[in-house]
């Protein structure tokens, strides 16, 4: 399909980001051809719909749909609290922008044979599963036994997890945090969902959401080992600006699992503009938010959180920031997790430890001019409490709107 057909459909369905909105009516302005088409496909659609039987909307397109029209909660007391004080005191943008992919080793510094045939066997599988699940699968048109079938023949990645994250401990070398990075970011909610496709306990919000996770798994573990796939590893490192809305599109009304229960994602206060300039980063990026969602997602009351990025309230950074309503007991969890000593916490949390390391040892390549122990006192990243909720964030340089880099796209899954 060309891009101007595909910009129309998209524009027709509101899925254009505002600067992609912006540049397509600029199109309609200058271009006959580009008005003609639009109209075409609007009287195509309105035909469709007179042909059509009626039926109820999927219960998950309707929930993410009703999302988009609630108002994002209150951020002011958080903004405002004695943790943001601290970054806004303290933040200053690095000289040189870090761009994502120094957090790298190769297969070969693996030393455990096992773990090593791990990793790539759990990649190529994923490799084959992204086309079972992205737009133009039968399971993205209801049909989910090709999808079944593969994930009953090839992937239980749960018995991958088994094997490799038990036990687990915080470590700052580079190899463990590599490890660490493929297991623990995204691959526990992947293995939960395919988990459920191999039962045949799913519909098409759970093919959505495979689908984002496992491109997301697919790039992490690209960015953590540098020669698991050279050739894709080159075009993720190519500068190309990936937007907020990419994170918006995959968060919002999204089930996430962390070796638990799932709990619901929704996306409050988004600014709309660039989030970083390569895939690797973003990469990264991805990973760090996994980890503030793997924390506080199962440990929500309501088993809810909420997702924000938030841009100029702490100037040169973004804050991300994962927050639910948590109880007080497992609040504490928290607070021990984001403390100073990680290697001292109990084996029950040792998953939790490995994350905030994760946190921690990426804030020290975005930010190399400070050690992880004057950025946690200065709050680049951190851990709060108010009034029965709990906030997690970091911080990460903001890119400045006007780019001359490519802009990345994302195929689209089943909607």
């Amino acid at each position: 399909m060309d891009s101007t057909r595909q910009q129309a459909i998209d524009y027709l369905t509101g899925s254009l980001s505002s600067e992609e909105k912006v540049t397509f009516e600029s199109m309609l302005e200058n271009s006959e051809s580009t008005r003609k088409l639009l109209a075409e496909l609007s009287d195509d659609w309105s035909s469709l719909a007179l042909l059509s039987r009626p039926s109820s909307p999927d219960p998950d397109l309707r929930s993410r749909t009703l999302m988009l029209t609630q108002e994002p909660p209150d951020l002011d007391p958080f903004l405002g609290c004695d943790g943001v004080e601290r970054l806004r005191q303290n933040y200053s943008k690095p000289t040189d922008r870090y761009l994502g992919g120094d957090g790298t080793v190769g297969t070969s510094e693996v030393k455990d044979i096992s773990l090593k045939d791990g990793i790539f066997r759990t990649y190529e599988h994923l490799l084959s599963l992204l086309p079972l699940v992205s737009g133009a699968s039968s399971a993205a048109f209801g049909d989910f036994s090709d999808l079944q079938k593969f994930v009953c023949d090839n992937l239980i990645l749960e018995n991958e997890l088994v094997k490799w994250t038990d036990p687990l401990c915080p470590a700052e070398d580079p190899v463990a945090q590599s490890l660490q990075r493929s297991l623990l970011a995204s691959l526990p909610s992947l293995a939960h969902f395919t988990d459920l496709a191999g039962s045949g306990k799913i519909g098409l919000s759970e093919v959505r959401r495979i689908f984002y996770l496992c491109r997301d798994q697919l790039k992490i573990m690209r960015a953590s080992f540098q020669d698991l796939d050279p050739q894709r590893l080159a075009e993720d490192e190519l500068i190309r600006v990936h937007g907020t809305h990419l994170l918006r599109q995959k968060w919002s009304g999204a089930r996430h699992s962390f070796f638990n229960q799932s709990g619901l994602a929704s996306c409050g206060n988004f600014f709309e503009g660039p989030i970083s300039e390569r895939c690797v980063e973003f990469a990264e990026y991805d990973s760090n938010l996994y980890c503030l969602a793997n924390l506080i997602a199962n440990r929500s009351t309501a088993g809810s959180f909420q997702i924000e990025l938030i841009k100029d309230s702490v100037p040169g950074c973004v804050l991300a920031v994962a927050h639910a309503e948590v109880d007080s007991n497992l609040d504490e969890e928290l607070n021990a997790v984001a403390s100073h000593h990680l290697s001292s916490l109990p084996g029950a949390l040792s998953k939790d430890a490995c994350l905030w390391s994760l946190l921690q040892g990426s804030m020290s390549r975005g930010f190399p001019n400070h050690s992880v122990g004057e950025l946690a006192d200065a709050s680049f990243f951190g851990k709060q409490r108010l009034k029965g909720e709990t906030y997690l964030w970091f911080a990460w340089p903001e890119i400045e709107n006007a780019h001359s880099g490519a802009v990345a796209s994302t195929e689209k899954p089943g909607q």
